[in-house]
């Protein structure tokens, strides 16, 4: 990479890192930190607060490192590492009306080998004995808006965490009466749980558009595709950590990196590195065809 895409990519990315250790519920109306003051129980403050913890109150670009493991669960074999995964997400964020914030998500990254955090070309899946081939990972856009209202932060001390649990149930994309092994069912459920950590004297901190923050991610899915799973009864359990990227060459490793920006060019730089809505189910159906038991 040139000396001319560091320094470009060290001015356009916010975000530094922490630690997560257990919290308590708020229990004040206002902290204040440094001379700084926030009401965490004021819905406008609040949504101030979520804004700056997730990504940045101005009109800007926040890019998130994750790594971990896809763990396999049946009920007769357990629970089995099955694979990894890493990416970077990118939210675009921008003020909105009646004091929101608007922003819009992508994600980018490949399932790795557990032993070399290297792209995972084929695999044996420690279920079946077969050998899978992963997609990428691709996501997004999705939209959302940011209102003024209450969540339930949890404070101790100058640490704070959120967590944000997601329950999602819609329809397959890959019919299972034609993808007899790719498909396990005509209805998918996953459940998302982010938790966020940063710190209250960043987030009252009338200087910072961005505040530094880490994640934890825990997923619970339907099996994803390219496992060949079939209606084996099970799920998959995706756990993942992460952290705001302050410096790309120093925070995120370079073979990500060149991914990336081999598979999605001007992903980092551009705020719409894409336009149609994009997923690993769909970039399945879109790679594959279908395979007969």
């Amino acid at each position: 990479m040139s000396k001319k895409n560091h320094m470009s990519r060290r001015d356009m990315m916010a975000g530094m890192g922490a630690l997560v250790a257990s919290p308590r519920l708020i229990s004040s109306q206002d902290i204040t930190f440094k001379n700084y003051k926030i009401d965490l129980n004021d819905p406008v403050q609040n949504a101030l607060a979520y804004t700056k913890l997730i990504g940045t109150t101005a009109r800007s670009m926040v890019h998130i490192y994750y790594k971990g493991t896809i763990f396999g669960m049946t009920p007769e074999e357990g629970v089995k590492p099955m694979i990894g995964h890493t990416g970077v997400l990118k939210g675009v964020w921008k003020p909105w009306v009646d004091n929101s914030f608007y922003y819009t998500l992508y994600d980018v990254g490949y399932f790795m080998d557990l032993k070399t955090g290297l792209p995972s070309e084929e695999f044996t899946n420690p279920f079946t004995g077969e050998i899978n081939r992963p997609v990428k990972i691709i996501g997004g856009p999705f939209d959302r808006v940011i209102k003024p209202e209450i969540r339930p932060f949890k404070v101790r001390g100058d640490e704070l965490w959120l967590d944000e649990p997601a329950y999602l149930n819609f329809v397959n994309k890959l019919d299972p009466k034609i993808w007899k092994k790719a498909s396990t069912a005509e209805k998918l459920s996953f459940l998302y749980v982010e938790t966020y950590h940063g710190k209250i004297s960043d987030l009252a901190n009338p200087d910072l558009a961005s505040a530094p923050m880490t994640i934890t991610s825990t997923h619970n899915t339907s099996w994803y595709p390219f496992f060949l799973m079939g209606k084996r009864p099970g799920r998959h359990y995706w756990q993942s950590v992460g952290k705001k990227i302050d410096n790309l060459e120093n925070d995120v490793p370079v073979e990500l990196i060149e991914f990336i920006e081999k598979e999605s060019p001007g992903y980092f730089e551009s705020e719409k590195p894409w336009i149609k809505r994009k997923g690993t189910f769909q970039a399945y159906k879109d790679e594959r065809v279908p395979i007969e038991d």
